[in-house]
């Protein structure tokens, strides 16, 4: 509908027929590409998917590290993931609350920042 209609005020004009073909393009184009999602923030705690928020288990079979940090990070040198788009960002933080500011797509979060977060 807005491209029809910004296509007939060019009528009656003398122009060629590349205004009138952007003129009409432009707007749809607009419409299609929309805004990006906003940034949401999530707090909690890094921990990677194969032990998740309870290191316990893991850390009682022995050798996975004495805290959930060296767990966490134990894990993810065995082939565990964070459920983050980026997978070097949260290292310096494992097994720590932190404060992310991104947004989730599909069971990720895609970061763009982070930090640690108050007790």
């Amino acid at each position: 509908m807005l491209c029809i209609l910004m296509a007939a005020s060019y009528r009656g004009r003398q122009r060629g027929p590349l205004p009138r073909l952007f003129a009409c393009a432009l707007p749809v184009f607009g419409l299609l590409a929309g805004d990006p999602p906003a940034d949401q923030i999530f707090v909690g705690f890094i921990a990677d998917t194969e032990c998740g928020p309870d290191h316990a288990p893991m850390r009682a079979k022995g050798n996975m590290g004495k805290n959930d940090k060296e767990c966490t990070l134990k894990c993810v040198a065995k082939g565990a993931t964070f459920q983050l788009d980026d997978q070097e960002l949260p290292r310096p933080f494992a097994g720590e609350k932190v404060r992310i500011a991104g947004r989730i797509e599909g069971d990720t979060i895609l970061v763009r920042s982070i930090a640690r977060a108050g007790s």
